[in-house]
């Protein structure tokens, strides 16, 4: 299967960021890397955070990301009747649980109390429900760990798919796995209280708009950003790990491909070990980003979808 014939078919909401522009090949002696499915969508971290509050940068690309999820509906009712497979996977942090309950000092907030605060985010839950969504947990929702339906991991064939790892950069300890990741968060918390309180201080008063306040490290998501960003920023750390993962093949020999989301930096190497591995960062659905990864037994590519047609 082609992604532009057969995945993209002049939906002009759609568009490959990656590699200039152009699907990147999947090497033949490689094929098939799918194993249950002849197309493999993958949807990374959304993020999506109570729909009222200024932490909430999902919300700027709620709609554009349930018209997406009509499209692949659409799309995988028709490969039925073919009698092919579409797979859609989503790569974790679909929602942000490093946040408290607004207005309040309660513990983190809860999927059902964010999908609740919205109308909009309810159809989307039961839009990826409906098309039978994979889903993979984060470092930010990693509760879902105790949910059935959520895993650390996936393989589908010679495609291996995970979440990620790094930190995040406004602290080494929002890794899960970290001694101090508890106590950091809790100081994390407190800080953004803080600020929402002053915040809202100076919108009564007249002085910044409502969005004009971000707490820290929490970006606007208001405008649609369609760039693939500069290769040569991308963390270091991440694609160490990942593709030291690839060459040692500590998992399976046959994988030839890992699929990532985390850093909310799309990005792609097809030249891992000269060639003989490909690494995968899917980018991010929130903060301005829609993007997604689609991979076919021929092709792959990192795409966008606009949120206005």
């Amino acid at each position: 299967m082609k992604i532009i014939d057969d995945f993209i078919r002049g939906n002009t909401r759609i568009r490959v960021i990656s590699n200039h522009a152009r699907p990147t090949e999947i090497p033949p002696a490689w094929r098939p890397v799918l194993r249950n499915c002849e197309m493999l969508v993958a949807i990374p971290d959304a993020h999506m955070y109570f729909n009222d509050s200024t932490l909430d940068n999902f919300k700027y690309g709620a709609l554009a990301l349930l018209s997406f999820l009509e499209y692949l509906a659409e799309l995988k009712e028709e490969f039925a009747a073919a009698g092919a497979t579409l797979r859609i996977y989503q790569l974790g942090d679909l929602y942000e649980q490093r946040f408290p309950r607004p207005a309040t000092r309660s513990p983190n907030i809860t999927p059902a109390e964010i999908t609740m605060s919205s109308p909009l985010y309810g159809e989307i839950i039961n839009a990826m429900n409906s098309i039978r969504t994979h889903f993979i947990y984060g470092n930010h929702d990693f509760e879902l760990r105790h949910f059935p339906g959520f895993r650390f991991a996936a393989l589908e064939g010679k495609v291996y798919l995970e979440h990620g790892f790094t930190p995040d950069p406004w602290s080494t300890f929002a890794n899960p796995n970290e001694r101090l990741w508890e106590p950091a968060n809790l100081i994390l918390k407190k800080i953004r209280e803080v600020e929402k309180f002053f915040g809202e201080i100076l919108v009564d008063a007249g002085l910044i708009a409502k969005d004009d306040h971000f707490a820290f490290g929490v970006i606007s998501g208001e405008e649609d950003r369609p760039d693939y960003p500069d290769e040569t920023k991308y963390l270091k750390r991440q694609y160490d790990y990942y593709t030291q993962r690839l060459k040692s093949k500590p998992d399976q020999q046959d994988i030839r491909i890992s699929v990532i989301g985390h850093t909310h930096h799309p990005f792609l190497d097809a030249t891992v070990g000269g060639g003989e591995y490909i690494f995968v960062d899917a980018g991010a659905w929130t903060s301005g980003r829609s993007d997604f990864m689609v991979i076919t037994n021929e092709e792959l590519a990192i795409c966008q979808y606009r949120r206005r047609a």
